[in-house]
């Protein structure tokens, strides 16, 4: 009902209200223990491993304590577990609970929550299907935007700096879309919001313009609306005349390719982070170019596909600020790969080598098995003419590619997708090819290249 009355205000009266919503919620956000986790964030940069461990380790033994007392959901789980003193757990111990599956959130939410009542309500996109709701102690919201805005004042972030943002807000109306304004603004924190689902050959240089216009210095949201801009701004020679400061990627794993264009029409670095809706651990950029772990914010596991401890593997993650809805040993559903080689850096944090994304975001075939996003999404290295592309797996015989492609587009240029799909797939999977308008997004906003829909 709100949605809809919102729909039908005035423009400026819809900033107005995007305004006082913002307010509020920074309000909520940077209260209470916000700025004592901000210096604990900053501090624990220049630790050492041993004392990043130590500090990891007690906070997951205070966490695990307090969970076992309060949640009905893990009292049942952990009640036949042995060797284990859930009252002072260690790291090596924690390996021997069960897992916990986004399914087992869903199902029980009502047992594992603690506290429901007044508590930050959290949904997730549901990219793979169903969405999933989880709750927020205002302490442990205030702890996790603490740790973001950490990360981003590394690279000359401030609070209050004019920000693009892209992200699954349904904020347009007809009238917006009639007169080709594709944003809504809060004008007090300065950041502009611009829709994710109307941006295509025709529309982009409206945003092109209005970037000009309000000359924001720091781009944040899906990495592939804001890639998507770029392209047509490549492709239509358009230009910004201002300088932008950085863009911090969101919610989407983010290619080479991605970085590339970002790079090459925005003129700036692009500074990458990871974590969830529901409340996964923080790894995040340093000043030298690396993907840390964020130890002090939780416990990361990598399971191979025998479920041994490996380099590079599913992520399982135990987060500690997730207290309401407490995620132990739960599987996000995504993979990453550690480096292995000696890194000399500040920060002794365990290095991430490679941020795979979601654990299905791969195709497969039986001759070659899985290949990840990153080799799937390189295929178009040396093609042109191609505006989005999407696979879509539903069986092990069949590959269905979706391309969107320009007027430049020819027959050589399938050839050498195929040419390049077969070097990675094998010779026996059958691909499909089908030329589309447009390719939808998600519910959510988000962008998928990979649909795999196979039970592997």
């Amino acid at each position: 009902m709100k949605e809809k009355i919102y729909l039908f205000l005035p423009h400026f009266i819809q900033n107005l209200l995007i305004t006082l919503f913002d307010y509020l919620a920074y309000r909520k956000r940077h209260g209470g223990v916000y700025n004592r986790y901000k210096k604990y964030f900053k501090k624990a940069e220049m630790l050492t491993l041993e004392e990043l461990q130590e500090e990891q380790e007690k906070r997951l033994s205070d966490f695990i304590r307090n969970v076992y007392h309060d949640s009905t959901f893990y009292q049942e789980l952990w009640k036949n577990v042995k060797d284990v003193d859930l009252n002072n757990i260690t790291l090596k111990d924690l390996s021997k609970l069960p897992l916990v599956s986004k399914e087992d959130i869903r199902k029980n939410i009502d047992k594992i929550c603690v506290n429901k009542s007044k508590k930050i309500v959290s949904h997730t996109g549901g990219t793979t299907g169903k969405s999933l709701t989880v709750y927020f102690s205002k302490e442990n919201a205030q702890e996790r935007f603490a740790c973001l805005d950490n990360f981003k004042n590394r690279f000359e972030w401030k609070f209050g700096d004019k920000t693009a943002w892209f992200s699954g807000k349904n904020i347009l109306n007809r009238r917006d879309i009639k007169k080709n304004r594709y944003w809504k603004t809060d004008m007090l924190y300065n950041i502009r919001y611009y829709s994710t689902f109307h941006i295509s050959e025709k529309t982009a240089e409206f945003y092109i313009n209005d970037f000009n216009k309000y000359q924001p210095i720091f781009f944040s949201g899906f990495p592939s609306s804001i890639t998507e801009i770029a392209k047509i701004g490549i492709k239509k020679s358009m230009k910004l005349d201002y300088q932008v400061k950085g863009i911090f990627p969101t919610a989407e794993s983010i290619t080479d390719e991605d970085k590339a264009v970002m790079k090459k029409f925005y003129g700036c670095e692009i500074y990458d982070q990871y974590a969830s809706s529901e409340g996964a651990p923080f790894i995040t950029q340093c000043k030298n170019g690396h993907m840390h772990l964020e130890m002090l914010t939780g416990v990361f596991e990598i399971l191979d596909d025998n479920g041994k401890t490996s380099d590079s593997g599913e992520l399982i993650v135990t987060a500690f600020a997730t207290e309401a809805t407490p995620l132990i040993r739960y599987r996000i559903e995504d993979s990453i790969e550690l480096e292995t080689k000696p890194i000399s850096c500040e920060n002794k944090a365990p290095v991430v080598k490679k941020i795979h994304g979601r654990i299905n975001d791969f195709i497969y075939s039986e001759e070659r098995g899985k290949i990840n996003l990153g080799n799937v999404s390189n295929i178009v290295k040396y093609v042109k003419g191609v505006v989005q592309f999407q696979f879509i797996q539903n069986s092990k015989e069949l590959i269905e590619v979706l391309i969107v492609k320009d007027d430049t587009y020819k027959q050589e240029d399938e050839n050498m997708l195929v040419k390049e799909l077969r070097d990675r797939l094998g010779q026996h999977v059958k691909i499909e090819f089908k030329y589309v308008p447009t390719i939808f997004r998600e519910k959510s906003g988000k962008y998928r290249i990979v649909k795999n829909n196979l039970k592997i």
